[in-house]
């Protein structure tokens, strides 16, 4: 659960929760003024942000980087990406006062060896521009080493395709919603609207993947320790086989015997599950106390993360109850069949 969490909300936060993307014959949007006005009166959308994204080329001195920049309105950008959050140097708001400015990443920044305030070229076709470097970002992804941040009107001078952007993107106060407001807008406009669940179907197909072999997981242990509760009881009823007898000729009749062994596997249960509750939470705390750090190239996520949810303790106290409810059936039957004679005299 924690490994989902992980790669959901890494998923989430670093990218729009709804992309609004041009209609399909067609590869700019030019009402993004109109579209963003009109989503915004969504209640659930909390930030909306006209995006022109296009690739080009980076030039200092004498080294040359392929990018891509990003045009933005900044008050727009950092509430839907909270960018200043990863401005390591400079403030991001400048980019709304300095139309010929860049904030890049500091990847690509340390490959052009570029620093602070130094000027750079932003090459695209035939069209150039010089910018100076008002500030560096760095995210902690692959970005940083592509990642150029520009005011939109210079984006838009850069494609050469007039007053335009490549997207608009929303987010949304609850992330589920996404797909029922996507569904809206898609009767609402003929562009094309997709859900950070559309955008990331892999990831999500993923996930599921691993739901589905931690459910056979969990079966696999729910089925071990019901052997193993029934193999106990069976050997208690072995070594009591007199006392049943006993009861049994004292009057005692099957349904009492089938009680008395299904209570002693109940008994079980409670201090079972609590105990295991308590090694459960002091294990999660203890891992959670370390930051291990994964590879996340293969994981998908930076660190290991131990979820922990009271319904998950309550989901382990009822199944402890369950199966040793199931695992005491057959023991208390089986005591139940016994002659009292024959259990007397196997003592």
């Amino acid at each position: 659960s924690g490994f989902e969490e992980e790669i959901i909300t890494t998923t989430v936060e670093n990218n729009p929760h709804i992309y609004i993307q041009p209609k399909e014959d067609e590869k700019y949007i030019y009402l993004y003024r109109t579209i963003s006005a009109i989503v915004s009166d969504y209640p659930e959308v909390t930030a909306v942000s006209a995006r022109l994204i296009g690739k080009a080329g980076a030039k200092y001195k004498d080294r040359v980087r392929g990018m891509q920049f990003i045009g933005v309105i900044p008050e727009d950008e950092d509430r839907l990406m909270d960018v200043q959050d990863d401005v390591v140097q400079g403030d991001f708001q400048d980019l709304s006062s300095r139309k010929y400015s860049a904030f890049i990443g500091t990847g690509l920044a340390e490959e052009l060896k570029l620093d602070f305030g130094d000027d750079f070229l932003l090459a695209r076709g035939n069209a150039s521009a010089k910018v100076r470097v008002a500030g560096l970002i760095k995210t902690g992804t692959a970005l940083d080493k592509t990642l150029v941040y520009v005011p939109l009107s210079l984006a838009q001078d850069l494609v050469e395709k007039g007053d335009v952007v490549s997207e608009v993107d929303i987010k949304v106060d609850d992330i589920y919603r996404a797909p029922y407001i996507v569904a809206d807008l898609r009767n609402r406009f003929l562009y094309q609207s997709k859900s950070w669940q559309d955008m990331n179907a892999d990831i999500l197909k993923l996930i599921q993947t691993q739901s589905t072999i931690s459910l056979i997981f969990y079966a696999l242990i729910l089925i071990i320790a019901s052997f193993t509760i029934a193999n106990t009881m069976i050997m208690i009823i072995s070594r009591r086989t007199k006392e049943i007898g006993i009861l049994m000729a004292m009057g005692a009749n099957q349904r009492s015997i089938i009680k008395i062994f299904l209570l002693e596997s109940l008994i079980l249960a409670p201090p079972s599950a609590i105990l295991g509750s308590i090694l459960a939470f002091l294990t999660g705390r203890l891992i959670m106390s370390y930051d291990i750090q994964l590879p996340s190239e293969i994981y998908m996520v930076s660190r290991m993360n131990v979820a922990m949810k009271p319904e998950f303790f309550l989901i382990a106290v009822v199944s402890a109850l369950f199966v040793c409810f199931v695992a005491g059936l057959y023991p208390a039957w089986k005591a139940s069949r016994l002659d009292p004679v024959e259990a007397i005299g196997s003592a």
